[in-house]
């Protein structure tokens, strides 16, 4: 399992990789691919990257107490900003490990994978 689990990372890293390889800014489904893994990795509402400032604009729920049963208020977003120097450094930094991230990464793998031709991609 360990191995699976191995390959999968080293996909996700071809993956980030193939995707920052842009002068101003990547394409449609690079930029998708950017704020759907961002968002998954700060369980965020909404994510924003401004590639030519360099700038993770995140956007968060306030929870309405401290009871983690309770819902989120959706109206009053917390909203913070990163600044990176290296996207492909900053997004590879953001693989985990774990089974739901393993699973949210072969997910991945399916929608974004097809971008990268330079071996198989769907076989983890």
């Amino acid at each position: 399992m360990e191995d699976r689990d191995e390959i999968i990372r080293e996909k996700m890293q071809r993956l980030i990789s193939k995707s920052c390889q842009f002068d101003k800014r990547p394409n449609e489904q690079f930029r998708n691919f950017h704020k759907a893994f961002l968002n998954f990795f700060f369980s965020s509402v909404d994510v924003d990257v401004n590639y030519e400032n360099k700038l993770i604009s995140i956007w968060n729920s306030k929870p309405l107490t401290t009871d983690p049963v309770r819902l989120y208020d959706l109206n009053e977003a917390i909203s913070d900003r990163l600044g990176y120097n290296d996207l492909e450094e900053t997004l590879i930094g953001c693989l985990e490990d774990g089974q739901l991230q393993h699973n949210f990464y072969r997910k991945m793998l399916l929608e974004y994978g097809d971008s990268v031709k330079d071996g198989d991609m769907l076989s983890a």
